[in-house]
């Protein structure tokens, strides 16, 4: 054969190579447009060389299918998943090995995480850009999964998606978590993330083939119907649960891209099976019939939820130069005490309240739900506010803390409370080291709503002294209690801190007590903490309690003592046991405590929770479960007297005014110096005459609280 007909024969034959691999491309109609670019990368190959070696022709094949074929992109997003969901355990593990463990020693749970993973990615197929949609997808599961790295180094729960409703006041406590150089990296980070999801999206390749919308989708429906099957099956078999009654252990036990993923669809109370007017009107006609018998006792109730406060002589291995809570502890031998099982651990301050409030259990809403900010905020709730208003008292919420934070402004308004008086309406308040106002401060407010009326009040006051994070370094606090506590420097000089708050609140304690026994009034005061510190303890660390309990007391001075039993229970008893102490008759919550026995309890309060907040409030006259009332923010009247021009500034005389007081000429708002509860400055502005001027309350979210009556300058 000739040179030339052998040449001819070769090329003929590389040409049907490149042939059958066009129909083979043109068969997956995902790449059309790069069909001829590779026809002239395997005509340039044929030109070198005919005989490709087997290994680079697989190569070359592989590298193809890789690109173009609709099936290799599920595979991408399924290479993308595993290692994505082994990344997220081990960030939510804060441990390499852990993580690992995970997937080794649950490998059915972690393909069930890393399916939910997987089917997030498949919606990058939609797009043009496909690198770009599963690049951002991934970055946007590890933002989530670095971010709750982050939180569980200050806290104990993991992140949630309620925690996108708490952003807002997460920003405004950013110094007492992270320093300054902390807080420009992560500012860097942001900026450089966002820099490169843009770079990503100028530089990747555009898809100019056939997208295959309709099987992509009909794809989607399939892989979530297949998550929805396996969860179902997973839930019934007890391989995970929906129950999340401790969210840390939840995460640990069923992963992160499930328990994340659930808090984001898992929110309210779900509809019990057996709702309807019938069954509700039928609870309706057993809880009307509960009556309290024998003589009612209307004293003043103080209520106070002391920041992550219980005993620390119950931590092995804490050893303390002396009690550093001797007034709490003489407290619990001489008034009705017990353990208090809360919801919360490390955070979750708002949980253990509304349990407290309501006697609901926060277990019936969503996985790390805070109702105060998703339900409670807009719907009113009965609870210890409702039931003692009914019986003539004057009702006063007050938090050493901003107003909006749990959204507790809204919320307490729900609830039925006169007055609330937060940290933006307080005067003379003294700081730790790390930012919290100190509860000392407290003892004026509570006794100035005491004295707001003739009759009988209710008070409920939330503390905040010992609250997180807790500070490493010497020379954090005035160090009144001196202590050892393990190997570690660093935890000794948190805990060092910690129980030095606790002592100071503890004076705090014996400081009120001392007050309301010199008022001369008939008292109850109810003590109890919300959770435990996040400081690493664990339940071989607490012999005599769990994680979950903290402890409570009922001081009082009339004689409750004698009729009250010690007992340990739920946050959700304490209310009901001080109502049934008193005699009073409470919500159809407290009612139902004391009628149902525990096999059916849970249903029952679970079916009242849901008629009241999300029902049709069958059980409730006119729908109406709490009478609309205005309420004031503080107790003290802000009002402007006087205004005067000197020089280049404007002076404004009045009363109550704080370091939140700010003036305002018509709707502008003035840069304002606090000087006084008296006084006011406000430099480079003068008032002009007809100027309407008023002094408002706002927080540093710039939210106006209140506002003083026009006073206009002649």
């Amino acid at each position: 054969m000739s040179k030339k007909n052998k040449s001819e024969k070769n090329s003929t034959k590389n040409i049907q190579d490149i042939e059958l691999d066009t129909d083979i491309l043109e068969e997956t109609e995902d790449y059309k447009a790069e069909i001829s670019a590779d026809m002239e990368d395997a005509a340039e190959a044929m030109e070198e060389d005919h005989k490709i070696p087997f290994s680079k022709r697989l190569k070359n094949k592989i590298r193809r299918a890789w690109a173009y074929s609709i099936h290799t992109w599920i595979f991408k997003c399924f290479l993308i998943a595993l290692p994505l969901e082994l990344l997220l355990e081990i960030l939510g593990r804060r441990s390499v090995f852990l993580g690992v463990e995970f997937m080794i020693s649950q490998p059915i749970v972690f393909a069930y995480n890393a399916s939910i993973v997987f089917f997030t990615l498949l919606f990058a197929l939609f797009l043009k850009k496909r690198v770009f949609g599963l690049v951002t997808i991934t970055v946007l599961w590890l933002t989530c999964g670095i971010i709750n790295f982050i939180v569980l180094g200050y806290r104990v729960t993991p992140f949630a998606a309620i925690d996108f409703l708490m952003f807002l006041d997460v920003f405004s406590m950013l110094d007492v978590y992270l320093t300054k150089i902390q807080q420009i990296l992560l500012l860097v980070v942001i900026i450089l993330a966002i820099a490169g999801l843009v770079f990503i999206f100028k530089k990747s390749p555009r898809f100019e083939g056939d997208r295959k919308v309709k099987g992509t989708m009909l794809l989607c429906v399939f892989a979530w119907i297949f998550v929805w099957g396996m969860t179902n099956f997973a839930v019934k078999h007890n391989i995970i649960s929906d129950d999340f009654a401790n969210l840390g252990n939840a995460y640990k036990d069923y992963g992160f891209a499930y328990c994340f993923t659930n808090s984001i669809i898992d929110n309210g109370i779900d509809k019990p099976d057996d709702y309807d007017e019938d069954i509700m009107l039928q609870i309706k006609s057993e809880l009307d019939s509960v009556k309290q018998t024998g003589g009612k006792k209307t004293p003043n109730i103080i209520v106070i939820q002391l920041e992550t406060f219980f005993d620390p002589k119950e931590i092995v291995g804490l050893d303390m130069s002396q009690d550093p809570i001797p007034t709490f502890t003489k407290f619990k031998e001489q008034y009705p005490s017990g353990y208090l099982t809360v919801p919360a651990l490390g955070a979750g301050t708002a949980n253990t309240e509304f349990e407290v409030l309501t006697g609901f259990s926060s277990g019936f809403f969503g996985a790390g739900e805070y109702p105060y900010k998703t339900t409670v905020n807009e719907e009113s709730v009965e609870g210890l506010c409702s039931v003692l208003k009914g019986e003539g008292y004057g009702t006063y919420a007050i938090h050493n803390n901003k107003s909006s934070f749990y959204d507790r402004r809204n919320v307490y308004e729900k609830m039925g409370f006169d007055v609330f008086i937060p940290l933006e309406y307080m005067y003379d308040l003294q700081f730790t080291s790390t930012g919290w106002a100190k509860d000392e401060s407290l003892i004026a407010d509570i006794m100035k709503c005491l004295r707001d009326t003739e009759g009988q009040d209710f008070v409920y006051t939330i503390s905040l002294q010992a609250h997180g994070k807790y500070p490493i370094g010497e020379d954090t606090c005035e160090e009144h209690i001196s202590l050892t506590y393990g190997d570690d420097i660093e935890v000794q000089q948190q805990m060092t801190y910690y129980v030095n708050q606790l002592y100071e609140m503890d004076v705090f304690l014996e400081h009120l007590k001392a007050e309301l026994d010199a008022y001369g009034e008939d008292y109850v005061l109810v003590l109890y903490g919300d959770h435990l510190p996040s400081i690493g303890l664990t339940e071989e660390q607490l012999p005599n309690h769990s994680l979950f309990q903290t402890e409570y007391v009922i001081v009082n001075n009339i004689g409750l003592g004698l009729g009250m039993e010690d007992e340990d229970i739920l946050a959700s008893e304490l209310s009901v046991k001080l109502v049934d102490a008193l005699n009073i008759d409470g919500t159809y919550a407290y009612k139902a405590h004391a009628y149902y026995d525990e096999a059916v309890l849970e249903e029952k309060l679970r079916l009242i929770s849901y008629d009241m907040l999300f029902g049709e409030k069958y059980m409730y006259e006119d729908g109406i479960v709490v009478p609309y009332n205005e309420m004031q923010m503080g107790v003290d009247i802000i009002s402007v007297t006087k205004v005067t021009n000197e020089r280049e500034h404007m002076v404004v005389k009045g009363e109550n005014f704080t370091e939140y007081s700010v003036v305002y000429i018509d709707s502008k708002d003035l840069t304002t110096t606090y000087v006084d509860r008296q006084t006011l400055l406000v430099e480079g502005e003068l008032a002009e005459v007809g100027d309407e001027i008023t002094v408002k309350q706002v927080d540093k979210s710039h939210h106006v609280l209140g506002t003083s009556e026009i006073y206009v300058f002649q």
